[in-house]
């Protein structure tokens, strides 16, 4: 199961379209695929039946049923060793990946949207950069400001106590970006600052699971993505849409950021040996 998973997981990022089109699908709908064949499979996906068998062959298998016997005795193979050890028949490491695979796949889909790309342009030709966040104990918020500041200059972290909103207000709205990151916590605070924001004329972009708390005008741009299939807890899409952020700024300025990266290192060496 495990080794399914990793594969269709490097097949959905690194595969032909046609390749990725059918990885995703079987994500998706690996409890469907007892009453799935090649031909309804390849119906579903505008795919010829060729294309679908050259995908299986792939993975090791010759058709879509060797997949179904796979899985089937993975979660079956022998009723009295289940009812010795009473595992489930998902196992955790598998639970995981799942989750994982389903976060970055949620990231990946939305980096192919426009407002993705309006996102990413609001941080790079912004002066300013204020980065506020709902939870600060989560670690995200530290996190995603510390390496943003290896991308960029002018980037500007606002504790929760409210003392340093003062920064922001001291700066020009139409050269100033707010990017507010909801991950729990005290998420009232957050919206009131938004408001201010909002009200004071500054932009902002908010990173969040659960937009439906905040309503369409809480912020200029918005990058959401949905909870997890079980309805848990998200911080892997938060953490997964932070890092697809990052990697996305560091590519498209990377001569500026490896000086920037190297400058700090130097200052950090500097600090540490003195």
């Amino acid at each position: 199961m495990e080794k399914l998973l990793i594969d269709l997981s490097r097949l959905m990022k690194s595969g032909t379209p046609a390749e990725r089109r059918i990885a995703k699908y079987l994500m998706e709908h690996m409890n469907e695929l007892p009453f799935e064949t090649a031909a309804t499979l390849a119906e579903k996906l505008g795919l010829s039946p060729m294309t679908v068998g050259r995908f299986l062959r792939s993975l090791g298998y010759r058709q879509l049923s060797d997949i179904r016997e796979h899985l089937r005795e993975r979660v079956t193979a022998s009723p009295a060793v289940q009812a010795e050890s009473h595992e489930p028949r998902q196992t955790p490491l598998s639970g995981l990946m799942m989750q994982q695979i389903q976060a970055v796949q949620a990231v990946y889909d939305l980096a192919g949207q426009s407002v993705w790309k309006t996102a990413l342009d609001a941080i790079q030709d912004s002066r300013n950069v204020f980065i506020a966040s709902s939870a600060e104990s989560f670690g995200l918020c530290r996190y995603f400001y510390m390496k943003l500041l290896e991308c960029r200059e002018r980037v500007h972290y606002l504790q929760s106590d409210g003392s340093t909103y003062i920064e922001l207000m001291d700066e020009e709205p139409d050269s100033t970006l707010l990017i507010l990151i909801d991950c729990g916590g005290n998420l009232p605070a957050l919206q009131r600052l938004a408001k201010m924001a909002k009200r004071g004329g500054y932009k902002t972009v908010l990173i969040t699971t659960r937009f439906y708390e905040w309503g369409p005008e809480s912020a200029d741009i918005c990058l959401t993505i949905p909870l997890n299939q079980n309805g848990s807890d998200s911080m892997l899409q938060l953490v997964a849409m932070t890092e697809f952020m990052l990697q996305s700024l560091s590519y498209n300025d990377g001569s500026n950021r490896r000086q920037r990266v190297k400058r700090i290192g130097d200052l950090q060496r500097a600090l540490h040996h003195g």
